[in-house]
């Protein structure tokens, strides 16, 4: 039901169109008259019609006046002017206005109708469009959070096309291209809580789901996701010097703070990096973190403030770098990226701007990966040598780490492929070993030995290609033997518990007992029962 108003000084007309509307079942409903252009004006702005019919010639302000007000508040209402016959050329300057249609006086009853269902056609259709862009606006309110996340992340940790900035640009309204990173850090306050887990991880969600609509209202920026109990906030800046940002960086971390504790209380702490151009923004990300490490007892710190010492770093993290190595070996794809990551820091903060020393230390690395990878198979060339040279040639930290991720990704494909062809022969070894051995004291350690492995890295392995560990394994093998050894009557069950690899018969029927529901005496009585067969057919 559309809302119509109408503006005639006779009221004849206005009649007429009453009428109409009654007797012919149109969806329209007079909300108001008006006999005057003054008084249409005056109406209209109360009581917000969908359609307005308004006569050109009235006392006062005529029609085409009144509309040319109307329309500066109310440009969706829709207009159809009424007019005599003589008047018409006049009414040309009110189709220049945008007016629908136009009803000539006398009144016909069938373009009456008519212009009405136009006008509730035009009306419909907006409406339909605007639910559309509604739709649209809420789709797009859930999906960029989820795509600042994304492209934060990916800037981070596997690089981008930065010829693409002017893209997400448009798709977040922000410019992009100069800023700085903050860093906000949950700090460890679970210790001392009970059921500490579950409260926890809500107190974290909480603050999370306070942290971006807060941080949103106070500055434009971009915010990633929650990850290890750290936050990463994007500020792009657009003029001023280093001195004015690192102020309006602190103020915008003290607000932030004043917000947030309005909501939750849950110790956080913020560290800030300096302001450098979106493709070094990686810098600032180091920085931020290097300033939250340095200055432990700040609530804010920005990198710029804290008293570096002459030997700034760490020496360089080699247990880090032996543990990404046997990650990746392993096929822990995620933790190796992970641990790399921190060894990439390292590289950013020790060596600053001399990238060629990071391009060196990445060239180690490499060897190192190759010497491992000889274990697997001496004739493959896995890193190629147009790999080093793009590395080489290029200047850019973040291009440099993004090129050696994806030769990370590639070579990771390698040894899946090399593993998958190798994992059936040498579980063979595996299993056979355990056979043979299964009635002796053997451990995991013992199996681990055997073909050459970590005891950390059999465990899970291990794990990986049965479903179980070692030593449900190793049971389930004791307790099948077991049972064909408890059919031949003439073996005691002492002896059975010994050549299955038990000392101790007491711990021997313990186990049967809960793997088979019954001790081995009430076993071997139950197969004489069933005439020499338990669970058969």
């Amino acid at each position: 039901m559309i809302k119509l108003f109408i503006a005639d000084d006779e009221q004849i007309v206005i009649d007429s169109i009453k009428f109409i509307i009654e007797k012919n079942d149109v969806k329209a409903d007079i909300i108001g008259f008006a006999k005057s252009g003054r008084e249409a004006i005056e109406k209209v702005e109360i009581l917000k019609p969908d359609v307005v019919f308004m006569d050109i010639k009235m006392p006062g302000i005529d029609g085409i006046e009144a509309i040319k007000q109307i329309k500066e508040r109310h440009k969706d209402i829709i207009f159809v002017i009424i007019t005599a016959y003589e008047y018409f050329n006049y009414a040309k300057e009110a189709i220049d206005l945008g007016v629908l249609d136009y009803l000539l006086k006398p009144l016909n009853r069938n373009k009456v109708v008519e212009t009405i269902k136009k006008a509730i056609e035009v009306i419909e259709k907006r409406r339909e469009a605007m639910l559309k862009e509604l739709e649209l606006k809420e789709k797009l309110n859930k999906i960029i959070p989820y795509l600042e996340g994304q492209f934060l992340y990916t800037t981070l940790f596997s690089g981008i096309t930065y010829d693409d900035l002017p893209f997400y640009e448009d798709v977040f309204g922000i410019e992009l291209k100069r800023g700085y990173a903050m860093i906000v850090t949950v700090e460890d306050f679970g210790k001392n809580i009970k059921d500490q887990s579950l409260k926890v991880s809500i107190e974290k969600q909480n603050f999370y789901d306070y942290f971006k609509p807060i941080v949103k209202n106070i500055k434009k920026c971009l915010i990633g996701p929650y990850f290890i109990d750290k936050l990463f906030v994007y500020f792009p800046v657009e003029g001023g010097n280093s001195f004015e940002i690192k102020n309006n960086s602190i103020e915008t971390a003290q607000k932030i703070i004043e917000a947030i504790n309005q909501k939750v209380k849950i110790p956080y702490r913020i560290g800030i990096g300096r302001v450098y151009s979106f493709e070094n923004i990686l810098k600032s990300y180091y920085e931020a973190e290097m300033a939250l490490k340095m200055a432990k007892n700040e609530l804010i710190v920005h990198f710029d403030d804290i008293a570096m010492p002459q030997n700034r770093f760490k020496p360089y993290p080699i247990n880090k770098e032996r543990l990404f190595i046997d990650r990746l070996m392993t096929g822990d794809l995620q933790g190796s990226f992970s641990i790399f990551n921190e060894i990439y820091e390292w590289m950013v903060l020790e060596y600053q701007e001399d990238v060629d020393k990071i391009k060196s230390k990445l060239i180690e690395i490499i060897g190192v990966i190759k010497r491992n990878l000889s274990y697997y198979a001496e004739e493959e060339n896995f890193i190629e040598n147009r790999e080093l040279e793009e590395i080489l040639k290029i200047n850019d930290v973040d291009k440099i780490k993004f090129i050696f991720i994806n030769t990370l990704k590639n070579l990771f494909d390698s040894i899946k492929t090399i593993n998958k062809e190798k994992t059936d022969p040498f579980m063979a070894k595996i299993i056979r070993f355990i056979e043979d051995n299964f009635n002796k004291d053997i451990t995991l350690d013992d199996v681990a030995k055997e073909v050459n492995m970590s005891y950390h890295y059999f465990s899970k392995f291990f794990k990986d290609q049965t479903g179980k560990n070692f030593i449900d394994y190793l049971t389930n093998l004791r307790v099948t033997k077991a049972k064909e050894l408890l059919e031949d009557e003439t073996v005691s069950i002492k002896e059975v518990c010994y050549k299955v690899g038990y000392s101790d018969p007491n711990y021997f029927s313990k186990i049967f007992k809960k793997a088979t529901g019954m001790t081995p005496t009430e076993y071997r009585l139950a197969i004489y029962k069933k005439g020499g067969v338990v669970g058969g057919e």
